[in-house]
């Protein structure tokens, strides 16, 4: 099999009329300190794309400054071509971190975002009601956090975003505190849940295998200041089954690949 790699540049022009995020000549730098940049690099509409890269690299920061809660010191952060000035309520942001309010149900954690943004009544049930059977959590409507495993959490911030149905999910290391068994798990549901919504994920990891397993495009980054230094189109069949796709000799070689750029710094 031959592995297709493209330049930052190439990948730019070829997806010019998709593009959904565009980071253009971005650089971070946090006091005197020179975090990441300059970065080109292009996100298209309904695409899966993996970051990978050493800690410190920039990964969080790219999502961050999508989102609007980090300027770049230069450059510029372009969503669907107007340029992020101020906090981005079209995207949704979700991390390893639990943020589920304690005092709160289920439902009602995930009714909260649709709340700040004055949905109806109706229209929030009903919301509420399809993200949780989308993610597997119908019948857990009145439960509390304190009674839930790690993953249902998970599964709970997830529908807690998609109930809003943001056009891009910004995913910053969100199996990253689970096990092995129950990633895998979570990994065949967010497969399914993007090829439900057509939506755009940009998904951070340190986990090459994860990285393969979900992503149509996987980006290396270097280390600090953090750039990207290899784009690889993932071309492997889809719908994905998340355990037989790891026996694909293919695998192997986009995992070697990915490797000895994460290797050679």
């Amino acid at each position: 099999m031959t592995v297709k790699t493209l330049s930052v540049v190439d990948s730019r022009m070829t997806a010019e009329a998709e593009v959904v995020i565009d980071f253009r000549d971005v650089v971070a730098r946090f006091g005197s300190f020179h975090a990441m940049g300059p970065t080109n690099l292009s996100v298209r509409r309904g695409e899966f794309l993996a970051i990978v890269g050493p800690s410190g690299c920039g990964k969080s920061t790219l999502l961050n400054m999508v989102a609007g809660t980090l300027e770049p010191a230069e450059g510029s952060v372009l969503y669907k071509g107007k340029q992020v000035k101020n906090l981005n309520h079209d995207v949704g942001y979700i991390t390893q971190k639990n943020f589920c309010l304690p005092w709160r149900t289920v439902e009602a954690n995930v009714r909260l975002p649709l709340e700040f943004r004055k949905f109806s009544k109706d229209e929030m049930q009903l919301r509420v009601r399809n993200a949780l059977k989308k993610v597997g959590l119908k019948g857990f409507e009145k439960a509390y956090p304190k009674q839930l495993s790690g993953g249902m959490l998970q599964r709970v911030m997830i529908a807690r975003t998609l109930a809003y149905s943001p056009d891009i999910y910004l995913m910053d290391e969100p199996f990253g505190s689970l096990d092995a068994q129950l990633r895998m798990r979570m990994h065949d549901e967010l497969l399914k849940l993007w090829q439900e919504t057509g939506a755009t994920f940009v998904f951070v990891t340190h986990d090459l295998h994860e990285a393969i397993t979900l992503a149509d495009r996987v980006v290396v980054m270097s280390k600090r200041p953090g750039r990207p230094k290899l784009i690889v189109d993932i071309e492997l069949d889809r719908p994905r089954d998340v355990v037989a796709i790891q026996a694909d000799p293919a695998f192997g070689v986009y995992f070697k690949q990915l490797w000895a750029a994460l290797d050679v710094q």
